[in-house]
């Protein structure tokens, strides 16, 4: 629920910890039936003592493009939990969807995610505008290739 997630990101923190556990409901129960596509969400849980750091997503989408996302606790940024996280995230998609191409979008001011994608071997497809809140942007769309 911390601000500075959100900070390049469309969405609001959850009001309250009921409305957190509903939103982490419905990742559980995945896609609607109706929708064609396909939601895999997992929380990052370190073995060690099973703290929760983080939360990883990707979505097939019904025209078949392959979507990903993660969210690392600010009190893990800069540990490296991002870039291992999005390795196992890349092995797990290879496994599942075998050669396919996988996507994201990154606000342009975001530097320490662009530097994880980019360690990680995406590349750079284009550059367009978005809005949070209300407030103009801009979106790095990103691709990396199984």
């Amino acid at each position: 629920q911390d601000n500075r997630n959100y900070t390049y990101i469309p969405g609001q923190p959850p009001p309250s910890l009921k409305a957190l556990r509903r939103e982490f409901k419905e990742f559980e129960e995945g896609a609607p039936p109706d929708s064609n596509e396909v939601w895999l969400n997992w929380v990052i849980n370190r073995v060690a003592d099973h703290q929760i750091l983080g939360t990883l997503q990707a979505t097939l989408t019904a025209d078949d493009q392959l979507w990903i996302g993660y969210t690392i606790a600010p009190m893990y940024w800069g540990n490296g939990v991002a870039s291992e996280a999005l390795r196992v995230l890349l092995d797990e998609l290879r496994r599942r969807f075998g050669a396919h191409p996988v996507l994201a979008s990154v606000d342009t001011r975001n530097l320490a995610s662009i530097r994880v994608l980019e360690r990680n071997g995406f590349t750079l497809l284009r550059k367009e505008a978005a809005a949070i809140r209300g407030e103009p942007t801009e979106d790095f769309f990103i691709t990396f290739h199984l």
